[in-house]
């Protein structure tokens, strides 16, 4: 059992987990808005607009390919050196990265080695964020009062819906009060670079707050398991994870980065206007997610889970119709009801994810399975949504195809709920609320 921390050290490891969530959702999402937005006119200029933005989404997902290997790296530091030491370094290597691309010199200045460039930041970022979230998810649950786990983890995946927030509240002034010329010029490189006021405060935050007391007690003293030991042990909960968080991931990029490209380009709609939408929409849903948080121990992790995931299998037929309509009001609904659904994914599965592991597995299983999810299933998601437009002409395939991914985490969850009271250290009372 988890004891119940000093509450200044208690305040500091709860705020720990979201602050890392919120800078790798900032970074990734103002990444994903550029290159819906601008990074094909600067970076690939050679080529035609639709090829220059799948390039930039090329670059988008290859961020994502480095998420696994950051998960692999990181988690055996975590596993085997404290949880502290990978949040710290892995935030300072993500906020490096990402003013490095609000620095990088424009194809025009350099030529192909600036895509070059872009794509190593790319990869920085995506070894960084891989790393940092296995410790985070689990500095925060092995920090938690037992009976509030799914509280505390739930926290770290509110985070991640903030710094959406933050992203989109730093780019839509730009965009809305820049020309294209000037926007293209240089507006774009200020979000990049006020990500290291985030930085500055997660690191203030981070660098307070102590190792998590299961990790002092329970994984310091024992002897460290091979790689290869922990991957035989924890298969099935690895495969569990990977699948149960592949339609949250494609849901958050479908709705955070794809939907403005496929606004602007088949719907007729502004690009100042769509991010007020998605802005507006994201502001609504995390103020559902903040009031849903305190009740997510009582609702059961897996139900709740599980309910968001039907949610959005039917809302993703229901934006591109609300798309395709370019009525502002249902546009609006639909990207709030279909954020909410996501948060309600994200705020219930991060628990999962560390209770599935023993604490001496648990920064590798959770951060590796989940970034691998990550990578496979949510980076490629503007890629593939893109594709599927381009063939079908209209929106239906994209909901079809998230409809699938849907269908699969809630059949994956069902069927891995019977892992949940045998691999957790939890009582009875805690094992059904997991499992419920």
């Amino acid at each position: 059992m988890s004891p119940d921390v000093p509450r200044p050290a208690g305040k500091r490891a709860l705020l720990a987990g979201p602050m890392g969530a919120c800078l790798a959702n900032y970074d990734f999402g103002i990444y994903g808005t550029m290159s819906a937005l601008v990074l094909n006119k600067v970076f690939f200029p050679s080529l035609s607009p639709a090829a220059g933005t799948l390039a930039a989404y090329g670059t988008f997902a290859a961020g994502f390919i480095a998420k696994p290997l950051g998960g692999l790296i990181f988690g055996r530091i975590g596993d085997r050196f404290g949880r502290r030491t990978v949040v710290v370094s892995a935030l300072l290597l993500m906020g490096v990265a990402t003013v490095c691309i609000g620095l990088l010199p424009t194809y025009a200045a350099i030529g192909v080695t600036a895509p070059v460039l872009l794509t190593v930041l790319r990869l920085a970022q995506g070894l960084a964020v891989g790393g940092e979230w296995g410790g985070a998810a689990t500095l925060a649950v092995e920090h938690a009062p037992e009976h509030k786990r799914g509280f505390w983890g739930g926290a770290v995946g509110v985070g991640g819906p903030i710094g959406s927030i933050l992203a989109a509240l730093t780019v839509l002034p730009l965009s809305a009060a820049l020309s294209d010329a000037a926007f293209a010029s240089w507006g774009w490189r200020v979000p990049f670079l006020v990500s290291a006021l985030i930085v500055g405060a997660g690191l203030w935050i981070r660098l307070g707050v102590d190792e998590s007391p299961v990790f002092r007690r329970e994984v310091a003293p024992a002897a460290r398991p091979s790689l290869s030991g922990v991957v035989r042990r924890n298969g099935r909960q690895m495969a569990l994870v990977f699948f149960i968080a592949g339609a949250a991931v494609s849901g958050i990029y479908l709705l955070n980065t794809y939907t403005l490209s496929y606004a602007v380009a088949h719907a007729g709609i502004s690009r100042s206007t769509m991010l007020t939408f998605s802005t507006s929409a994201q502001i609504l849903a995390v103020v559902a997610a903040i009031l849903l948080l305190p009740r997510v121990d009582r609702i059961g992790l897996g139900r709740l889970y599980r309910i968001s995931a039907a949610a959005l299998a039917v809302l993703a037929w229901v934006l591109f119709a609300a798309l395709d309509s370019g009525n502002a009001a249902l546009i609006v609904l639909a990207l709030s009801l279909g954020q909410i659904a996501v948060n309600g994914m994200v705020i219930s599965s991060v628990p999962i994810y560390v209770l599935l592991f023993r604490p001496a597995d648990r920064v590798t299983g959770a951060g590796f399975s989940f970034k691998t999810s990550d990578a496979i299933l949510g980076g490629t998601t503007p890629l593939v949504a893109g594709l599927l437009v381009q063939a079908a002409g209209s929106g239906w395939m994209v909901a079809a195809y998230v409809t699938l991914l849907a269908a699969a985490a809630i059949t994956a969850c069902t069927v891995g709920r019977r892992l949940l009271p045998s691999t957790t250290a939890a009582p009875a009372v805690a094992a059904r609320k997991v499992d419920a």
